[in-house]
C-alpha cells in the first residue's frame, strides 16, 4: 500500500523583503503585489486539484517578479510550481524547481524556504524509494524549520516520517508519529495536515487489519477534503477506501470508489495517481473474474509508470501483474514479477512488504 508524504507551505508572504522602499514610486511594490495575487490564484487552483492551471498562474507570477530573482517570494513561487508538477507525477521537473528554489532561498538567507525545500526533496526521494535519503532530508527540514520557528512545518515533516516508517513496516513508530501529528494539527486548527495524517494513519490500520478504525479515519478525511475542496486528498482517500473495501470482501462497493478516484486523477492530469488507481481497478476486476479488463487496466498502468519515476506505484503494478499471471495459470511469469518487486522492496528497506511478497512466492510453490 502506498503512503502519501506531503507538503505544507508558508502563508503568502507580506511584501517585506524585496518590496519597494518608501518614496521609491509605485512600480516595484505594485509588481510584487500583482505577483502575490497571481501566486494566490495558483495556490487556490492547486488545492482544487487543477495542477496544470496552477502551473500557469505560477509562471505568470514569476514573469511579474522579473528582476526580483533573489526574493523570498520568488523562492516560494518556484517551489509551489515544483509541487504542482510533482502532483501531476512529473518528478524530474519538480526536483529541478525545488533545487532552483533552494538556491534562491540560500542566497536570500531564507531559512524557512530552505526547510520547505528539504521537505519537498525528501518527498521526491521517498516516492522514488530512496528511503534513507528521504530520512536525511526530512531531518534537515526539521532542523531548519525549528530554526525558523515554524511548528506547522515540523508537524508535517513528522507526518512524512510516520508514512515512511509504515513503508518500512515499523507500524508502532508510524502510529505514534501519525497520531501525534493528528493531535497537534487539530490543536493548530490545521485541517490540511489533519486530513493527510489521518489518511496515512488509516493505511496503517488497514495493514494491521483494523478495518473499522480505518473506515472511521477515511470518513473523517473525506469530510475534511470535500469541505476544503482538496481534490488531491479526496482522490487519495477514495482510492485507499477502495482498497479497504476490496480487502474486506466488499468488492461491489470498492468499484465505484475506485472509479471516482480515477475521475479525480484524470481531472487533475495526474498520471501517477491514474496508474495507481488502475492497479487497484485491475485487482477489483480480477476479483470479479474479468481477466481481460484486469489485463487492459494493468497494461495502461504499466505504460504510465514507465513515463514517471514513482517506485512505490511501480511495485504495486508488479504485484498486481503477478496476481493476474497466477489467475491465468502462468506461475513462471507471476514469479518473475514478484521477484522484481521483492528486489525493489529490499533495496528500499521496506521489510514488511518484502516479507509479504516472499509469502506470495512461497504460495506459488516450487519452480
Amino acid at each position: 500500500m502506498i503512503h502519501y508524504p506531503t507538503t505544507t507551505d508558508t502563508p503568502m508572504l507580506t511584501l517585506t523583503r524585496g518590496s519597494a522602499a518608501p518614496g521609491a514610486g509605485p512600480r516595484a511594490g505594485d509588481g510584487l503585489a500583482e505577483a502575490k495575487r497571481l501566486a494566490e490564484r495558483g495556490r487556490d487552483a492547486a488545492q482544487r486539484g487543477s495542477s496544470n492551471e496552477a502551473i500557469g498562474w505560477f509562471e505568470r507570477a514569476l514573469a511579474t517578479l522579473d528582476g526580483e530573482q533573489t526574493s523570498e517570494l520568488t523562492a516560494d513561487v518556484i517551489r509551489w510550481m515544483g509541487t504542482a508538477h510533482r502532483d501531476c507525477g512529473d518528478f524530474a521537473a519538480a526536483e529541478r524547481l525545488y533545487q532552483r528554489s533552494e538556491s534562491i532561498a540560500r542566497s536570500a538567507g531564507y531559512t524557512l524556504g530552505l526547510a520547505h525545500g528539504a521537505n519537498c526533496r525528501g518527498i521526491i526521494a521517498q516516492q522514488r524509494g530512496s528511503l534513507s535519503e528521504a530520512v536525511a532530508l526530512y531531518e534537515e527540514s526539521i532542523r531548519q524549520a525549528l530554526a525558523a520557528g515554524d511548528l506547522r512545518l515540523v508537524t508535517m515533516v513528522q507526518l512524512n516520517l510516520g508514512a515512511l516508517a509504515s513503508t518500512r513496516g515499523d507500524f508502532a513508530e508510524a502510529r505514534t508519529r501519525l497520531q501525534h501529528t493528528v493531535d497537534l494539527a487539530e490543536q493548530l486548527r490545521d485541517d490540511d495536515t489533519t486530513s493527510r495524517a489521518l489518511n496515512n494513519l488509516a493505511l496503517v490500520h488497514m495493514r494491521e487489519r483494523r478495518y473499522d478504525e480505518a473506515e472511521q479515519a477515511y470518513a473523517r478525511v473525506l469530510e475534511l477534503a470535500v469541505a476544503r475542496g482538496d481534490a488531491l486528498i479526496e482522490g487519495a482517500c477514495r482510492l485507499n477506501r477502495s482498497r479497504l473495501l476490496l480487502a474486506a470482501g466488499r468488492t461491489r462497493e470498492a468499484e465505484p470508489e475506485c472509479q471516482q478516484a480515477l475521475e479525480i486523477a484524470d481531472r487533475r492530469g495526474d498520471r501517477a495517481r491514474r496508474a495507481e488507481g488502475l492497479a487497484v481497478y485491475a485487482a477489483i476486476r480480477r476479483t470479479q473474474g474479468d481477466i481481460d479488463e484486469c489485463a487492459a487496466s494493468l497494461a495502461e498502468a504499466a505504460t504510465l509508470v514507465l513515463a514517471d519515476d514513482d517506485a512505490l506505484i511501480s511495485i504495486e503494478v508488479l504485484k498486481e501483474h503477478a496476481e493476474l499471471q497466477r489467475a491465468r495459470g502462468e506461475n513462471a511469469s507471476a514469479r518473475s514479477a514478484l521477484n522484481e518487486a521483492l528486489t525493489r522492496l529490499i533495496r528500499m528497506g521496506a521489510v514488511h512488504e518484502a516479507q509479504e511478497v516472499v509469502a506470495r512466492l512461497v504460495a506459488l510453490g516450487p519452480q
